[in-house]
């Protein structure tokens, strides 16, 4: 028996096969070293905010702020001002009556997950207005699920104050996801304004021999503009999650600029909306039948 014995020691039988085998306390100490070395070696929110020119303004969020004067080219279409963003609003949605242009608020959302539903949160929430003939873009990135509450509270109270929303599919998925996460963190959302969802209006207004509606077909042919280096959408959640797992802050600038993008061009389409040439909406200046 002793013979076997050797035999099965020196092939390592019995022998721990590694962590999975250790103890559960010595496992979870070994967890808690590798986090904690983790946490050390990440950027601070400070560092952060400063490589992507914004500033910190609670804990875990960060506040990003770029100012573009008008007229503001956007492709082949120019926003010429305040009030051409205000006409495309009343144009768009004539119901709602008339828009106050500096009351616009555009929102985008950037989130952990594509498919919505528990567990997804928005981590990432621009906000446009314009303000003095300036379009002002307005992000909030969050650091740390800590800094939820905060990002919340101030996406809140942007809403209530607006006099019009706008998104690019936002009634489906952006103010839902939001609203859900206000719940859970026990804040109340507010009463909407009006919300122009501009998924539907160019659906309606300008799509004719599209292969689909997505915000970059939108831009490519309502606008006349393309992105160059761009990160796609579908690579987004990917990102924030390796910030948050590993420190690693590369992908973060793409994030943002990414963001400020899509909200650039909610405004360039609500310009187009105020008077669409043949060349953007087709199909409203086709000769009658």
């Amino acid at each position: 028996m002793s013979d076997l014995a050797a035999r099965l020691a020196r092939l390592g039988v019995g022998a721990p096969a590694g962590p999975a085998a250790l103890p559960l306390a010595e496992r979870i100490a070994r967890l808690r070293v590798r986090a904690a070395a983790i946490q050390a070696q990440r950027p601070t929110d400070e560092w952060l905010a400063q490589a992507l020119g914004g500033r910190v303004v609670a804990p875990a969020l960060v506040e990003v702020v770029r100012s573009f004067p008008l007229p503001l080219g956007r492709g082949a279409t120019r926003i010429e001002s305040a009030a051409a963003l205000a006409e495309g609003a009343r144009l768009s949605a004539p119901e709602h009556g008339v828009a106050d242009a500096e009351r616009l608020l555009f929102l985008d959302a950037e989130t952990s997950g594509l498919a919505g539903g528990t567990g997804t949160t928005a981590f990432l929430v621009g906000l446009a207005t314009v303000r003095d003939e300036t379009l002002v873009v307005r992000q909030l990135l969050m650091t740390g699920f800590n800094g939820e509450p905060a990002l919340l509270a101030q996406t809140i109270a942007a809403v209530t104050g607006a006099h019009r929303l706008i998104t690019f599919n936002g009634k489906s998925f952006d103010l839902p996801l939001l609203r859900a996460r206000a719940r859970l963190a026990e804040l109340e959302w507010p009463d909407e304004p009006p919300h122009l969802d501009l998924l539907h209006v160019t659906r309606r207004r300008l799509r004719e021999g599209w292969p689909d509606c997505r915000l970059r077909t939108a831009e490519a042919n309502a606008l006349g503009f393309e992105r160059v280096g761009d990160l796609p959408g579908s690579e987004v959640p990917m990102a924030w999650q390796r910030w948050l797992q590993h420190g690693d802050c590369a992908p973060l600038p793409k994030v943002v600029d990414h963001n400020r993008d899509d909200l650039r061009s909610l405004a360039g389409l609500l310009a187009v909306l105020a008077h669409p040439t043949r060349r953007e909406a087709p199909l409203l200046h086709a000769p009658p039948v």
